[in-house]
């Protein structure tokens, strides 16, 4: 009896000991390992904020339209091409004098003013490689007058408004670009048969050869809408 005492208690020991060694073997549960049937999920690496970002997102900072496109052309130089085409009316303005522009007067003479006239749009019309200046509004007749150069003995040449012939040499004008003016506007040169159109300070508006002179006269055309004349030709 004593012996069967011993052995059973001797296998309660022995078990006891196992569950033991069982416990001890097992992780705690703040040391708990990941479950064996789990797959870790990929890492991706985080962007490189030096260079590429998220989908839909460019890589750098886009120039907005109106840095990448070309700068416009000002209204002047858009419509330069209309105005030596004779589709624009303009005020020709002497550069040299800001506060001028030229006009008919009331004896028929071009010339720079300062105050109103009712001839003081023109339009720039072809006439073969060189201009026929005609005034933008039609004289009594119901025509345009046109700007010819009028020679008086030996007093300077002057230019005075007359009935338009495309064929007379003092019509036909020539039209040089020039330097832009301050306000950013082309300015031209304008003469007719080498005689420039110049303002001396004493003589009003005058056509004169330069010889060893500096051109001293250039004018801005100031756009002033399109040509009403019924015909230019």
């Amino acid at each position: 009896m004593r012996n069967h005492r011993s052995t059973a208690l001797a296998a309660g020991v022995l078990a006891a000991g196992v569950m033991l060694t069982q416990q001890a073997c097992a992780p705690t549960k703040d040391e708990a390992a990941p479950p064996a049937a789990t797959t870790a999920p990929a890492t991706t690496a985080a962007p490189d904020m030096s260079g590429s970002t998220a989908p839909g997102k460019s890589d750098s900072k886009e120039p907005n339209s109106s840095d990448s496109k070309t700068p416009e052309e000002s209204p002047s130089e858009a419509k330069a091409g209309d105005i030596l085409a004779g589709k624009r009316q303009v005020v020709i303005r002497p550069v040299q004098a800001s506060e001028s522009i030229l006009a008919v007067d009331d004896k028929g003479r071009l010339n720079a003013t300062d105050g109103d006239s009712e001839h003081n749009l023109f339009v720039l019309v072809p006439n073969g490689d060189k201009y026929s200046i005609k005034t933008a509004k039609a004289n009594k007749s119901g025509e345009a007058d046109c700007m010819g150069i009028k020679a008086s003995g030996s007093n300077p040449l002057t230019v005075v408004a007359t009935a338009c012939d495309a064929s007379r040499s003092g019509q036909r004008f020539t039209i040089t670009k020039e330097k832009k003016d301050q306000n950013g506007r082309p300015t031209y040169a304008i003469s007719s048969e080498g005689a420039f159109l110049q303002i001396p300070s004493d003589a009003g508006l005058i056509a004169e050869e330069l010889g060893d002179s500096p051109l001293r006269t250039t004018y801005a055309f100031v756009d002033n809408g399109p040509a009403k004349l019924p015909s230019l030709d």
